[in-house]
C-alpha cells in the first residue's frame, strides 16, 4: 500500500519542482534580459554623444561637409534604431514603455545636435530645407513626447522651454530657416545652443537611467516572485505527499488467501463408532427380509 501511495506522490513532488525549476529559469533569463538591455541603452545613448562631439568637430574641417554629415547621421540613426528594438523586446510592458520614450528624448536630442551642425557648418540655398525639416522634426518630437516624461523631467523641460536661451536659440533657427539675418550674435547664440543641448542631453539621461532602473527592479522582482513561486509549489507537494503517505499507513490492509487444496479429514472414534452403528442396523434388517445375512457388506 505505501508503495502504490508512493509513486504518484513522488510524480507530483517531480512535476512540481521540474514547475519551479522552469518559472525560476524563465525569471533569470527576463532579468538578464532587462539588465542587459539597460547597460546597452546606457552605452548606446553614451556612443551616440561621442559621434555628435566628432560630427560637429569633422563639418569644420574642410571637405565634403554633406557626405560627413550623411556619414554621421547614418551610424547615429543605426544606434537609435538598435535602441528602438531593445525597448521592443522588453521582457516587461512598462519597461518597454520608458525605454521607448528615452529612446524618443534620445532622438529629439540628436535632431536638434544634428540641425544645429549643419547651422554651425554654414547653410546654403541647398542645404537649407534639410536644415528646416531637422529643426522642425525635432522640436515636433519634443513637443510630443515631453507629456510622458518623468515629472522631474517635465519640469526641467517647462524651465527650459521658458527660459531667455531657449528663446534664443529658437530665433536664430528660425532666422536660418527662413534666410534671414539671426536676432542675436554668434557669441550669444552659440552660449544658448550650449545651454539648450546640455539640457536636452541631461533630459535623455535621466530620462535613460530611469527606464534602467524601472528594468532592473522588475527583473529582480520577477526572479523573486519566481523563486517563491517555485518554493510554494514544492512546499505544497511535499505536504501533500507526507499526507498520502501518512493516510496511507493507517489504512487496514486486507488479508486476501488462496484458496488451498481440501486435504480430507481424518477419521475420528465417533465417526468410526456412528459408521459401525449404520451398516450393523442395516445388516439387521436385510436379514429378518432374506432370512439370511448379506456378509459382502
Amino acid at each position: 500500500m505505501l508503495s502504490i501511495a508512493f509513486v504518484p506522490c513522488a510524480a507530483l513532488l517531480l512535476v512540481a519542482l521540474s514547475v519551479g525549476g522552469f518559472l525560476v529559469h524563465q525569471a533569470i533569463h527576463d532579468r538578464d534580459d532587462a539588465e542587459n538591455g539597460a547597460v546597452t541603452m546606457a552605452g548606446a545613448s553614451r556612443g551616440i554623444a561621442a559621434l555628435q562631439r566628432e560630427r560637429a568637430v569633422a563639418l569644420k574641417a574642410p571637405g565634403s561637409r554633406s557626405a560627413t554629415y550623411l556619414a554621421y547621421a547614418d551610424r547615429i540613426d543605426t544606434s537609435l534604431s538598435s535602441l528602438r528594438e531593445i525597448a521592443r523586446v522588453a521582457p516587461d510592458a512598462e519597461v518597454g514603455y520608458q525605454q521607448t520614450i528615452a529612446v524618443e528624448v534620445l532622438t529629439a536630442v540628436e535632431g536638434m545636435d544634428r540641425s544645429d551642425s549643419l547651422a554651425v557648418a554654414g547653410i546654403d540655398d541647398e542645404g537649407r530645407r534639410d536644415y528646416a525639416a531637422a529643426v522642425g522634426a525635432y522640436r515636433s518630437r519634443l513637443d510630443a513626447v515631453s507629456g510622458k516624461l518623468t515629472e522631474s523631467n517635465r519640469q526641467v523641460y517647462r524651465n527650459l522651454v521658458a527660459s531667455v536661451d531657449w528663446s534664443r536659440f529658437g530665433a536664430v533657427e528660425t532666422a536660418l530657416s527662413a534666410a534671414t539675418p539671426p536676432p542675436v550674435g554668434q557669441d550669444a547664440w552659440r552660449v544658448a545652443a550650449g545651454v539648450v543641448g546640455r539640457s536636452l542631453g541631461d533630459i535623455a539621461a535621466r530620462q535613460i537611467e530611469y527606464s534602467a532602473q524601472i528594468a532592473i527592479d522588475g527583473g529582480r522582482r520577477v526572479l523573486s516572485g519566481a523563486l517563491a513561486a517555485a518554493a510554494a509549489i514544492a512546499l505544497l507537494a511535499g505536504v501533500a505527499m507526507a499526507i498520502v503517505m501518512q493516510l496511507a499507513r493507517r489504512l487496514p490492509i486486507p488479508v486476501v488467501r488462496c484458496p488451498a487444496r481440501v486435504e480430507p479429514t481424518p477419521l475420528t472414534w465417533s465417526h468410526l463408532v456412528s459408521d459401525y452403528a449404520e451398516k450393523s442396523t442395516l445388516l439387521a434388517h436385510t436379514s429378518r427380509r432374506s432370512g439370511r445375512a448379506d456378509l459382502s457388506r
